[in-house]
């Protein structure tokens, strides 16, 4: 790897790791709203309707990064 590839090269380890964060708090929220449910309890339409808007969040921020790999693969093929 050449000096002038290592800021890129950060930069998609840092994505790729972020990635990773954002999958772990879905796990997570998943995991607490499944937890509730099997409780008896049924969360709060607000509390869903905050979720739902974290969940099009990420999944609009994973976009960004399908579309990074997809342009980092055409780049290298």
């Amino acid at each position: 790897m050449t000096p002038d590839e290592q800021p890129e090269v950060r930069r998609l380890i840092d994505a790729h790791e972020h990635t990773l964060q954002v999958c772990r708090a879905c796990a997570e929220t998943t995991r607490d709203l499944a937890w509730e449910v099997k409780r008896g309890s049924v969360p709060s339409p607000e509390a869903l309707a905050a979720t739902l808007a974290e969940v099009e969040r990420i999944l609009a921020e994973l976009g960004q990064v399908e579309i990074a790999i997809a342009e980092m693969k055409a780049a290298l093929w």
